[in-house]
């Protein structure tokens, strides 16, 4: 997986180009690099427009018009609408457009005419069960997509994708690799393990079917809150606002971090109310494994959680993520939402205070973060200078920093040194 590291343009987008290129020429009529090359600067042009005041966003797809089925659609498969007359590909038409093609819903078909240029053949309404990716979501992603898709998100950002993989960005003319996943590293998945396990073995005897091990259960927990957290930065991210989301150690320990370097305006009693995430967590384990067949694997149960349209299992994902939106609720007072490890809310509104001066953190070239570059914090904004300081004082602690701008980073201690990692955002 790519560092994240800047690109040189001239290179670059070249590199990138040319894999464009390889993807689609199998298919008869495919684009030059020429055409590719043209295609990128309108993208990148139409980025930079208002339509009503607004930001242009848009996704569009580099398909032949015979790609899809007109039977299909959402939520599994792509409901293709063509239109009777191509339309030219410009800037302006993607501003006119955007509407209609909502950026999470569809995307705007493009292919060359018989003279090599881009024409808009039509809309393809694919649905938001994209956003699963970084918003969390217990439904599968639905058909494959074989054909690169590329997504205006911001004035002077443009995304390259193929299918729903990452492969450039492209921010204020340089290219930068894809971005680290960072719920697949290793010090995320440790830093939970015992609590997680404790979750599973506090539960009464016989409360969870006998389908899984108590080990697999608990890396069933370890799946379904990543995709809490994600629901909670990518609410944060749609709000335009930014925030920050602090993880403390549990019980006295964190309370201790709170109560010595963080002032909560609006701090929490320690109640069974605030421990509403552990229990749906543990009533999802259960149901899960009520529908799971003795003798299965994790993989198995984890694709029960994800397709099964249990009504049950329904009501209980509903409740889930109501709790994602409600943390990020909070997350829009100025200030941190800080929880403990058990996902229980210390208190939001939160002004970290540490007088220690951190000049330079590790930006993270790996999951593991045995690989980082020296960063310069002078870059950054308060809210990241202040989540370096509190982890340069307590290795415990954990850190999102959602900036306004939707950049994602996940900051932690690893051996005494405050590295970051810049997520993987779509």
């Amino acid at each position: 997986m790519g560092t994240g590291l800047s690109i040189p343009l001239d290179t670059g987008l070249q590199g990138i180009i040319s894999q464009l290129h390889g993807i689609l020429s199998v298919h008869p009529g495919a684009p030059s690099e020429k055409a590719l090359s043209s295609l990128c600067d309108i993208l990148y042009s139409a980025s930079l427009l208002k339509e009503e005041g607004r930001a242009v966003r848009a996704r569009v797809i580099v398909a032949p018009p015979g790609s899809f089925t007109s039977s299909s659609g959402p939520p599994e498969g792509i409901h293709a609408v063509r239109f009777t007359m191509e339309h030219g590909m410009t800037a302006n038409e993607i501003k006119r457009l955007c509407p209609a093609a909502s950026f999470f819903h569809s995307v705007v078909a493009v292919w060359p005419d018989k003279h090599g240029d881009f024409k808009i053949w039509g809309v393809l309404n694919t649905g938001p069960r994209w956003m699963n990716l970084v918003a969390g979501g217990r439904k599968p992603l639905g058909d494959d997509i074989p054909f690169p898709i590329m997504h205006v998100r911001d004035p002077g950002w443009v995304l390259f994708y193929q299918g729903y993989t990452l492969l450039a960005e492209w921010r204020g003319r340089e290219l930068f690799g894809p971005r680290l996943d960072v719920f697949q590293s290793k010090l995320l998945n440790d830093r939970f393990a015992k609590l997680r396990l404790r979750l599973v073995e506090d539960l009464p005897a016989g409360c969870l079917p006998p389908a899984l091990s108590s080990e697999s259960y608990a890396d069933l927990c370890h799946l379904i809150a990543i995709q809490f957290i994600k629901r909670i930065i990518n609410l944060v991210r749609s709000s335009s606002h930014g925030g920050t989301l602090i993880f403390l150690p549990e019980g006295e320990t964190g309370a201790e971090i709170a109560a010595h370097w963080i002032d909560c305006k609006y701090s929490a009693e320690a109640t069974i109310d605030g421990m509403r995430f552990h229990h749906l967590l543990q009533k999802i384990l259960r149901r899960v494994g009520q529908l799971t067949p003795p003798g299965a694997t994790l993989e198995e149960a984890w694709q029960i959680f994800r397709n099964s349209n249990d009504p049950e299992l329904d009501r209980l994902e509903e409740a889930f993520f109501e709790l994602a939106r409600f943390f990020s609720d909070l997350m829009q007072v100025d200030g941190a939402l800080v929880l403990d490890q058990t996902l229980s809310i210390i208190g939001f509104g939160g002004e970290i205070r540490v007088d220690q001066n951190v000049f330079l953190v590790g930006l993270a070239q790996d999951l593991d973060g045995s690989h980082v570059s020296s960063w310069d914090v002078r870059n950054d904004g308060t809210r990241h200078r202040a989540v370096y300081r509190l982890c340069s004082v307590e290795p415990e602690v954990m850190g999102w920093v959602i900036s306004q701008d939707s950049y994602v980073r996940f900051i932690a201690n690893i051996e005494d040194s405050v590295v970051f990692w810049m997520h993987t955002v779509i």
